[in-house]
């Protein structure tokens, strides 16, 4: 009976220690999956990454490639504005502001322009530039060659009006875009009884000689920025 009794308490005292040594064999299996699955999920989430730093990186040449084209086309655009396409054999004018020497500058030389401006135009010998083309080059201290060539012109018509008293004096000259060379030049002086009508003789008188030199003339090309 003492020998029955002995085993049997020694049994039960070794329950528990069998006991806490599965507990502690179930703890670690379980801290192997949890680390297993947790380096699993790490590589996923890497490789989901590594993929879409991938698309983003490939994807930047197509919009630079592409704002490149479109920045390209913009400039081709630009310099066809700058420098218009004429036709072979075209002689084209442009007839830049004239500059008021005058004591009181007044709206003469304004209506001069345009005068010269429509008379050229009416010749049918010559393509003039408009008037609001040349309008954006008034009081700009450009070289001519470059005006001509933004232009697109062969000649450009410049001059000046001075004004004194009743007279007035209309200087007008006629440059090469090419060579930067005058090709013509005139003064005119009348007595302003009539502001209109000394407008129109003047101009006509300038578009009839400036029209008459240039339709001997062999057409140039269109000027050069040099």
């Amino acid at each position: 009976m003492s020998s029955c009794v002995t085993e049997s308490d020694s049994s039960l005292q070794a329950s528990p220690r069998v006991a806490g040594e599965i507990s502690r064999k179930k703890a670690k299996v379980r801290s192997a999956w949890i680390s297993f699955a947790g380096r699993i999920t790490a590589q996923i989430i890497g490789a989901v990454a590594t993929v879409a730093l991938g698309v983003v990186v490939l994807g930047k040449p197509s919009n630079l490639s592409s704002h490149a084209t479109t920045k390209a086309a913009a400039e081709d655009t630009t310099a066809n504005v700058s420098a218009p396409v004429r036709t072979l054999g075209e002689t084209v004018v442009v007839v830049l502001p004239l500059d008021d020497y005058s004591a009181s500058p007044d709206h003469f030389v304004d209506g001069m322009t345009e005068a010269l401006i429509t008379d050229l135009s009416q010749s049918g010998q010559l393509r003039v530039i408009s008037r609001t083309s040349a309008a954006h080059y008034k009081k700009r201290e450009l070289p001519l060659t470059q005006v001509a060539h933004e232009l697109g012109a062969a000649y450009v018509l410049e001059g000046s009006v001075a004004r004194a008293g009743a007279r007035v004096r209309v200087t007008a000259q006629l440059i090469d875009a090419r060579t930067d060379e005058h090709v013509w030049a005139r003064s005119y002086d009348r007595a302003v009884t009539d502001a209109l009508s000394v407008q129109a003789e003047v101009a006509g008188i300038i578009a009839n000689e400036v029209s008459g030199l240039l339709s001997q003339a062999a057409p140039p090309q269109v000027a050069a920025v040099r």
